[in-house]
């Protein structure tokens, strides 16, 4: 069965989102087969470049529901 994993985190430290979604594929390297993830970047206040809104998707297969 292929599913989806939405992550969104507003940050102004990229390894803070990065380490939200490695920590789910870590949990869950047993169960899951990774497909794909798509993410992207928006700048929350363009005069501040300092917080960023990132989102990703992490598509994949398994057998277990979520």
């Amino acid at each position: 069965m292929v599913q989806v994993k939405v992550f969104q985190e507003k940050t102004s430290d990229l390894k803070v989102f990065q380490g939200a979604v490695n920590q789910f594929l870590q949990e869950q390297a047993q169960d899951i087969k990774v497909i794909d993830i798509k993410y992207t970047a928006e700048a929350v206040n363009p005069n501040n470049a300092a917080w960023t809104k990132w989102t990703a998707m992490v598509i994949f297969e398994t057998e277990v529901p979520f």
